[in-house]
């Protein structure tokens, strides 16, 4: 049976090849959904979704069908629906006696569906994205220095970068219960290397509660838990990478709570294990959770409003984490400490960042964040503001403080000048603690040169930064920098 059904499938996308130029995303007025074919193409057959959306794109979106063989007629290899979008055929249908177990069509994505996803519960659905991105920075001085004395240089930087290019697959296995979801992400301003960003398996114990196992992102920060493709700006705001956890290994139980409310609890490596192989981590796990409730209906996955809402909505939401690291000897901290950064910038993992002399090798990490966001007619609104506690400090020497308490906030909002074709947007972002106060000026805009989608996008926006606590190349912010930013960037997806 696997013999034919992979036989049968090469046939089909071997005949449906003849179709080069055909646009299977569907015509320029669907926002990338699949149209709903005619009733003598395809019935209605609606086909488990590994990975859930929001109800807001839930109901602007079509099922996927399924074409059965009795009402079928043989036709050319892809029959296109009045709305434009095509499904892949074939020249001549099956009969009923060789009716194929499996069928290929777009529906957000590239995907091969089970008629009976009872009998054969494995699906897959492929998704990619990509930003390409242009960056200046032109800084107003010439070095920094950190807490321990030491001095670095701040560069003119100018330069072509592909920042995100990433590939997904995510469907069911074995069960319609049990979902995956794994992440190719490439990069130029790395190692130009492909990295397994996200890889994990998901069961579904109810419509309300499900589990997670494997990597993925610790449960903490709104804007960093959305997604790095609808962000208002180009980029993250400057306070929000420095205070925000990364990726790890562990168990995450996600559930819902009442219509519009969603919680997530995690049980991890670290704060920010992300590639990091276990020798270069403690034996201390971390804890985290999130929660957001939609008190007006759902949000959705957009910080703008892009759907030129009618009705305001509302988000509002509060994470927590709190993440212990120790190291077998001290004055010789592991990598898992090398995230953590004073407000200027010095690293506290670094020899006499809090003493002359004395390392830092162990600390415990407390985080907590409350969010906020709003969208109506055209304008939106979205902050958070966030709290780290660095405690109960491990060291090889005397230090002047017992704790540190670092705190910060970003504010950000923008309107629709043209409703989902162009949006203008400001933000301002501050750190502040111990050794002085950070903050960021931003201001830009979004062209969405296709009618009513999001997916292509092209941005420019403008950064004021004064003495950047943060290190982050893939907002193209780097540690000391004093000066203006200037990003261009096209995005796409499919």
């Amino acid at each position: 049976m696997l013999v034919r059904t992979l036989a049968s499938l090469i046939v089909l996308f071997f005949l449906s090849s003849t179709a080069v130029g055909t646009d299977y995303v569907g015509s320029n007025n669907n926002a990338g959904y699949f149209s709903q074919p005619g009733d003598k193409v395809a019935p209605k057959k609606d086909v488990f979704i590994a990975f859930e959306d929001s109800k807001k794109e839930r109901e602007q979106a079509t099922p996927v069908y399924s074409p059965t063989v009795e009402s079928l007629e043989p036709r050319e290899s892809n029959v296109e629906t009045k709305s434009g979008a095509t499904i892949l055929g074939s020249i001549a249908l099956p009969t009923a006696e060789g009716k194929l177990d499996y069928f290929a069509a777009y529906d957000k994505g590239f995907g091969i569906f089970p008629y009976d996803k009872k009998k054969n519960p494995f699906e897959l659905k492929i998704n990619g994205w990509i930003q390409f991105r242009h960056h200046a920075f032109a800084r107003e001085v010439d070095s920094w220095t950190d807490n321990a004395g030491i001095t670095r240089p701040v560069k003119n930087r100018n330069a072509f970068d592909i920042e995100r290019a990433r590939l997904s697959f995510k469907g069911t296995a074995l069960d319609p219960r049990l979902t995956y979801f794994y992440q190719l992400d490439g990069d130029t301003d790395g190692r130009h290397a492909v990295d397994f960003f996200d890889y994990w398996w998901a069961w579904k114990v109810s419509d309300r509660f499900r589990l997670q196992f494997g990597k993925r992102k610790v449960s903490a920060s709104r804007q960093w838990l959305l997604g790095a493709r609808r962000t208002r700006f180009i980029d993250r705001p400057m306070s929000n990478d420095f205070f925000r956890p990364d990726r790890t290994i562990g168990i995450w139980g996600q559930g819902k709570t009442g219509e519009n409310g969603h919680y997530e609890l995690m049980l991890g490596n670290g704060y920010r294990t992300s590639n990091l192989p276990n020798r270069f981590t403690d034996d201390k796990l971390t804890v985290a959770m999130t929660q957001y409730f939609d008190p007006f209906g759902d949000f959705g996955g957009q910080l703008v409003d892009f759907d030129y809402n009618c009705d305001p909505l509302v988000r509002f939401g509060h994470s927590f984490v709190y993440s212990p690291i120790t190291s077998d000897a001290l004055g010789s901290p592991l990598a898992e400490t090398d995230f953590i950064r004073m407000t200027d910038g010095t690293r506290l993992g670094e020899v006499g960042a809090l003493s002359p002399g004395v390392t830092v090798s162990g600390v415990d990490v407390f985080f907590y964040g409350v969010d906020l966001a709003a969208k109506w007619r055209g304008w939106s609104f979205d902050s958070e503001v966030f709290f780290r506690w660095l405690e109960n400090f491990e060291t090889d020497g005397a230090v002047p403080v017992d704790s540190l308490m670092q705190r910060g906030f970003y504010v950000e909002g923008g309107k629709f000048i043209i409703p989902q074709k162009l949006d203008v947007n400001f933000r301002y972002s501050e750190v502040a603690g111990l050794l002085g106060d950070r903050t960021e000026y931003a201001a830009g805009f979004n062209w969405y040169p296709m009618e009513n989608n999001y997916k292509l996008k092209w941005s420019f926006d403008v950064t004021v930064l004064d003495g950047s606590p943060l290190n982050n190349a893939s907002s193209d912010i780097l540690v000391g920098d004093d000066g203006t930013l200037f990003r261009t960037q096209i995005q796409a997806e499919f």
